[in-house]
């Protein structure tokens, strides 16, 4: 009898030891998609009556979450958010926002300089709903629109 309560107690120990070493190894798992912010950045371009204001959160692995708004004169302004990628100096990302009453997306491109950022231009395509560049190689910078870093707001 005494030997088959030490088998119970001995068969317990090892269940509860077990349980304790999973649950400690599930705590010590962190999801991959979890991402941690590293900074924020902030860049504007004002001249005349037109305005750019893009904001966006570095996380891990160069990803990037943003905020992006046009006001150009005499045209619809929009503004929405973005998700995105830095490769080098160039970040390709993917723009939800709203103009006139309706939600699109397009995918955006910008090249970091020393002075800012410079959005680039180029031929597109519609595909899923989505207007994306037909080649990244072909992409021009418009330098005459230069958004400049500020203080985030």
């Amino acid at each position: 009898m005494k030997f088959n309560i030490l088998k119970l107690i001995l068969v317990a120990l090892i269940f509860i030891s077990c349980k304790e070493e999973k649950e400690s190894v599930k705590a010590a798992k962190v999801p991959e998609a979890t991402q941690i912010a590293k900074s924020i950045r902030c860049y504007s371009y004002t001249k005349n009556n037109d305005t750019i204001y893009l904001s966006y959160t570095e996380l891990d692995d160069s990803f990037v979450d943003g905020n992006l708004t046009y006001k150009m004169f005499e045209k619809d302004s929009n503004r929405g958010s973005f998700k995105g990628k830095w490769i080098g100096d160039s970040l390709f990302a993917d723009y939800e926002f709203q103009s006139e009453g309706s939600i699109s997306t397009r995918e955006i491109f910008f090249y970091k300089t020393d002075a800012g950022l410079i959005e680039g231009y180029g031929p597109v395509k519609d595909t899923l709903n989505k207007i994306i560049f037909q080649e990244h190689s072909t992409l021009v910078l418009n330098e005459n629109i230069l958004l400049k870093p500020v203080d985030c707001d």
